[in-house]
């Protein structure tokens, strides 16, 4: 580990040489001099200009293997609005299978490194950047700024760091798919305007104006190089198809030109090769078994739609891919196990020759370049939060009980009182266990394979959680780490939970290409299928005798519909309208009566606990946190405490040059 002696920041990537805040040589070890106090690095990156307009850090250069900035939380993450998980819903849910896989047995040559040093610059500093994209001339970078309870669109001038308000905080929702026209006169962005819209790409000035529709069910809208042309996706939920359009660049004369279904899916807007003949999109097929990964690159031909894949590796995910504009490589954010971040990647075209520009414990999101190719534009992203313990069922008592210098995957209590959790704090997800007041902590897993969600028995037996080996497995061990079973290797199977009665595990998985809730036997077994609609994030109500989950608005594609359905599976009980929740591994837990549900509520930056009547009288907010937010929460077994996670979620935009 090294630290900055200065901010005190700690960096886990060794072949950092300069902290990224402040430029400071970094030191080995703990700070030295007048920075050597004992104090979470959480909000350094926090700056004390107005919104939006933190000003330009100073250009750090990187050497040898690193390529950007080290500094996540959940595309798959926690905060930041769930790190921007709006932001990526649709994407991931749309795919219809976003969940995948690890790593391939052999890996083919990489493509040659430059020997100049790669520079990184950060374009943001105050932390609230979800997304962003850097013009085609590279004079400005337009960003999604969240700020309280609030979206808004804004757009810098890089070169002098004034800024303007594009589209007014509140006056949209879950931005996503932003793209600039080539001329550099618009944007272009998927938002919602209202609870009932189909996701809806609108347009507007690039200095300000009123957002304008541009096309309605649509989204991840891309310009061809000399804006002729645009590509985009619709998806069709009550078929699980999902399909690529091209049309003019004013939205007329539009056509599908290829479409994949069921178990095969897109997971990335269709990027134009800079000739126009091809688009390059990520493409993922849940049949596909090689090395337990199933995502890949591929190009669409223009002409026909017919679609290959390039180069011979296959990943456990893809997103945000763009084209080099010289045509001898596509960049991507890829992920090499679904359950941590994506890092930044080039593939040679047409060799297929794949190479890693950064490796660090951070994740990236969107992803841009500009038309001249010598500048790329990301979004970095983390988290640090920790667990907090009342005294009590009141969430505003509780206190933290642990330092939040790493993420929290995920907690439980025990039978006997203690706290059951996943800390990446030692740079691996691992399972740990600790006292209520945080004492006697101690880790309990070590294989380095990234874990999820953990739940102990109500008996005090076992603890289940989520895998990231193979294509998502469901795996018990002892209450002391030892002993593990795989109960499910089920695609995406995730969010587990034990029934009061210690026989049934629960837990949604990908089944014919949708989430469902699926369960199987605490000590393995044939698996049961409890849901022939899609569903996800079952929780069991303390007598067992019911479970609530999530089902999806099919018009919005929000998952903010409560179901309360039968232990045994079939069609719901009740189905309750939501507040959209920030699900994702924090979906519904019941209050120790059982007589309500609690829900976590994402507004803007903001995550809250939501109370849900189970007889579907009007809920209410339960807790009205700014930040840290609340992230997951849970009650003791004798129902007289209540424990949560509270994080901060941290993204800025970060721009890379001499990365060739």
């Amino acid at each position: 580990m090294k630290r900055c002696p200065e901010c005190r920041r700690d960096y886990y990537d060794d072949t950092l040489l300069y902290c990224l805040d402040d430029g400071n040589p970094l030191l080995e070890g703990p700070a030295s001099g007048r920075g050597a106090v004992d104090e979470p690095p959480t909000a350094i990156l926090h700056s004390t200009a107005a919104p939006g307009e933190a000003p330009t850090r100073q250009q750090i250069n990187t050497t040898g293997e690193t390529a950007v900035a080290h500094t996540f939380g959940e595309k798959r993450s926690s905060s930041l609005r769930n790190i921007a998980v709006g932001i990526v819903l649709m994407a991931m849910l749309a795919a219809g299978g976003f969940f995948a896989f690890r790593y391939l047995r052999s890996e083919p040559p990489q493509v040659p490194r430059t020997t100049k040093t790669i520079n990184t610059q950060r374009l943001t500093g105050d932390g609230k950047v979800v997304d962003a994209e850097i013009s085609p001339d590279g004079k400005f970078l337009v960003y999604v700024r969240v700020e309280g309870d609030k979206d808004s669109l804004w757009i810098k001038q890089i070169q002098t760091g004034s800024t303007a308000n594009v589209v007014k905080p509140g006056e949209a929702r879950r931005f996503y798919g932003i793209a600039f026209s080539p001329d550099g006169n618009y944007v272009y962005f998927n938002a919602l305007m209202s609870s009932n819209e189909t996701p809806t790409i609108y347009r507007v000035p690039t200095l300000g104006g009123t957002p304008t529709k541009f096309l309605s069910n649509a989204g991840f809208i891309e310009f061809s190089s000399d804006g002729t042309q645009i590509s985009f996706r619709r998806f069709d939920l009550a078929n699980v198809s999902d399909t690529v359009f091209v049309a003019n660049a004013d939205g007329s004369n539009e056509r599908p030109l290829v479409s994949r279904s069921g178990k095969q899916f897109y997971t990335s807007s269709a990027a134009w090769s800079p000739d126009g003949k091809n688009l390059a999109v990520a493409v993922g097929d849940d049949d596909i078994g090689v090395g337990d990964i199933n995502m890949s690159l591929a190009l669409i031909s223009v002409a026909d739609g017919s679609l290959r894949d390039v180069g011979s590796r296959r990943w456990a995910g893809i997103d945000y891919v763009v084209w080099n504009p010289s045509g001898d490589s596509v960049f991507a954010v890829i992920s090499e196990n679904y359950f941590l971040p994506g890092q930044l990647w080039e593939m040679s075209y047409p060799s297929g020759e794949y190479r890693k520009l950064n490796n660090n414990l951070n994740g990236y999101g969107s992803l841009s370049i500009t038309a001249d190719g010598k500048a790329i534009v990301t979004g970095e992203r983390y988290s640090r939060s920790a667990v907090w313990v009342s005294p009590d069922l009141k969430p505003e008592n509780a206190k933290q009980i642990m330092p939040n210098t790493g993420d929290t995957w995920g907690f439980s209590w025990t039978a006997d009182g203690r706290i059951v959790y996943i800390s990446d704090q030692t740079g691996d997800a691992e399972v740990w266990t600790m006292d209520a007041d945080g004492a006697n902590a101690r880790q309990i897993t070590n294989d380095r394979v990234a874990k999820r969600v953990p739940y102990a028995s109500p008996e005090g037996r076992y603890i289940v959680y989520s895998s990231s080996k193979n294509s998502g497995e469901i795996v018990r061990i002892d209450i002391g780490g030892g002993n593990p079973l795989v109960l499910t290797k089920a695609l995406g199977a995730y969010n587990p939970h034990i029934s009061p009665d210690g026989k049934w595990v629960i837990y949604t998985a990908y089944v014919g290409g949708l989430p469902k809730v699926l369960r199987v036997s605490i000590d393995g077994g044939e698996e049961q299928v409890l849901t022939a609609y899609p569903a996800k994030e079952p929780r069991y109500s303390n007598d067992g005798s019911r479970f609530a989950c999530f089902l999806m608005d099919e018009k919005s594609s929000e998952w903010n519909r409560l179901a309360i359905i039968p232990a045994d599976g079939g069609a719901p009980i009740s189905v309750i309208d939501v507040p959209t929740t920030t699900s994702s591994g924090r979906g519904p837990v019941w209050t120790p009566d059982d007589k309500g549900i609690t829900l976590i509520v994402a507004s803007g930056e903001q995550q809250n606990l939501w109370l849900q009547p189970a007889d579907g009288s009007p809920g209410k907010a339960m807790t009205n946190f700014t930040t840290p937010g609340i992230a997951r929460r849970d009650y003791s077994r004798d129902g007289k405490r209540i424990a949560i996670v509270r994080a901060e979620g941290i993204g800025n935009a970060i721009m890379i040059t001499d990365f060739r």
